[in-house]
């Protein structure tokens, strides 16, 4: 049983302000329903954690930012441009889609939220709801978040730019090497030390780092106007935006169903982060004011900076050089606006230092989204997994982070496809859980009529998530294959399912199969460690 399904529904503590108290006897039963929740949420050792709440408005925005802004938007836009053909209408309304679905989707977990205002994001939300079979959502969720908690993407992003400010790389030669992969394994690693060492010195590092990336922004923005006054040198090929019409196609062959949910899950990878916060709510102050003003200030922010950034890119790129570019799309596009050295070095610089900033976040929050999963005591080992030790900050937890994202990079070959691979196969896994969130949501409204919460979700965004949802699970199927595999690799889709079928197989067997077989029933036991981090584990009980 979960902790919200032991403990009762649970209100944040604004609620009890817009609540009446008046002595009438149509609004007494509902204010004797209200104390309870009040005083169970009190009494859960679950809501709180040993680190307090201490993030504000500023720091949830550098949280947002900073998860948000990273590597995608310097990395993705070749891929998602290939995919749609280099017709430039559908690659912005693609952009626009993935903005939409965004805030629709911060929108439905600031509902969820309003209503459990603890750390651990999707993983309450999902449990809240699904309740039948018995742990089987929970289990499920909980395995298939620490197995796919990575944070590869950004690593291989860091990599490669930084090899490129240092000169070992040129996206026009076409030729990859294993540098950029041992990179990216050395600064996962001092990202583990950075957090794992202290909880303080990793939220002021990241929040210096954020502050620059807010810097970067606006310097993206002003890049997106400049490149309106960029004029094509004599002899060289025009950019995609001024040699062909907006809605024409440069390469329709590669355009389908399935290519236009792989350019959809890119640009949707790029917004990654709008539901991140909600992993360490219980480290923030106020958080359904904190979250919900925190949040729409920073899409915002990132769809306005993603638009310009977007019309560089084609303003000045031909669809061949996009095409060529991969993941260094954004050097190529600063080497070509500023020349070898500002472009090149400087800025280039500046994307590896925003890369590097996403990455503290994403160890940060996947991290406590890990400690939660392990609270929850359904895999081996736990409780020491969920501990603090031995520095007051989940060091096992970042451990396990970064020690599948390192198996992780040695695995993959080094060509820019292994990026593209691993942001659809997060995309997929993502957006299957997703989808039983805003399906949910529905019916969490129905078990829950006549009572508001503080946030409510537009009835209309969360249809428009769940329509999108369903699209992006079902294309890929569709057509060619092959594009959709790397290396050794199946398509990425497939992928995905085989791990959450994985999770749910060991739900199965763990839970089901072995209880049943061998007459024993599992109980859960809430005890605590040295610093007061409550957590369950499970006792076998002979029946």
């Amino acid at each position: 049983m979960s902790r919200e399904q032991e403990t009762g529904l649970l209100l944040d503590d604004n609620s009890i302000d817009n609540v009446p108290r008046k002595d009438v006897d149509p609004q007494q039963s509902f204010l004797n329903d209200l104390e309870t929740s009040l005083t169970d949420i009190a009494e859960d050792p679950f809501v709180e954690v040993p680190q307090g709440r201490h993030l504000g408005v500023f720091s949830t925005m550098v949280l947002f930012v900073a998860r948000i802004v990273g590597s995608g938007i310097f990395a993705t836009p070749s891929s998602i441009y290939v995919n749609c053909g280099g017709n430039t209408g559908i690659y912005f309304g693609v952009w626009t889609l993935a903005g939409l679905v965004s805030f629709a989707g911060l929108f439905v977990f600031l509902e969820y939220g309003s209503w459990l205002p603890r750390s651990g994001g999707r993983k309450n939300f999902l449990e809240q709801t699904y309740t039948r079979p018995e742990l089987m959502m929970s289990v499920t969720f909980v395995c298939f978040t620490i197995f796919t908690g990575f944070a590869m993407s950004n690593a291989i992003v860091f990599g490669k730019y930084f090899l490129y400010v240092l000169g070992f790389s040129d996206p026009s030669t076409g030729v990859q090497s294993n540098a950029s992969k041992y990179v990216s394994i050395i600064v996962i690693s001092v990202a583990m030390l950075v957090h794992g060492c202290s909880v303080r010195t990793g939220v002021r590092i990241q929040n210096f780092l954020g502050g620059i990336k807010f810097g970067l922004i606006g310097l993206m923005c002003l890049i997106g106007l400049y490149s309106f006054f960029y004029h094509v040198p004599e002899g060289k090929e025009s950019p995609s935006l001024k040699s062909n019409s907006v809605f024409a196609f440069q390469n329709k062959s590669e355009v389908s169903l399935a290519s236009l949910a792989s350019a959809f899950l890119n640009a949707f990878f790029c917004f990654s982060g709008w539901d991140s916060v909600h992993s360490v709510a219980s480290e923030v102050k106020n958080p359904t004011y904190t979250l919900k003003v925190g949040g729409t200030a920073s899409l915002l922010i990132c769809f306005t900076c993603y638009s310009m950034m977007n019309l560089a890119y084609v303003n000045v790129l031909s669809y061949e050089e996009i095409k060529q570019a991969g993941p260094l799309v954004g050097s190529v596009l600063f080497t070509k606006l500023f020349g070898k050295f500002l472009g090149s070095k400087l800025l280039s610089l500046s994307v590896a230092v925003s890369t590097l900033s996403n990455l503290l976040v994403v160890i940060y929050g996947l991290s406590r989204m890990n400690q939660e999963s392990f609270r929850e005591g359904y895999l081996p080992f736990s409780k020491q997994l969920a501990s603090n030790w031995p520095w007051g900050s989940p060091l096992p937890s970042i451990l396990v982070c970064g020690g599948f994202t390192i198996i992780w990079l040695a695995a993959l070959p080094p060509e820019n496809s292994s990026f593209d691979y691993l942001v659809s196969m997060e995309g997929y896994g993502n957006q299957f859980f997703l989808l039983l969130i805003a399906v949910g949501l529905f019916i969490h409204r129905r078990r829950h009529k006549g009572q508001q919460p503080s946030t409510r979700a537009s009835t209309l965004g969360t249809i428009l998530m769940i329509i999108v949802s369903g699209y992006t699970l079902i294309t890929p199927f569709i057509g060619d294959q092959n594009r959709n595999m790397i290396g050794f690799l199946p398509p990425y889709q497939i992928t995905s399912i085989l791990i959450i079928g994985a999770c749910f197989f060991f739900w199965l067997v763990t839970f089901v199969i072995l209880p049943r077989t061998f007459h024993y029933e599992l109980e859960p036991n809430i005890s605590y460690l040295a610093d007061g981090l409550a957590v369950t584990e499970w006792k076998k009980k002979i029946i």
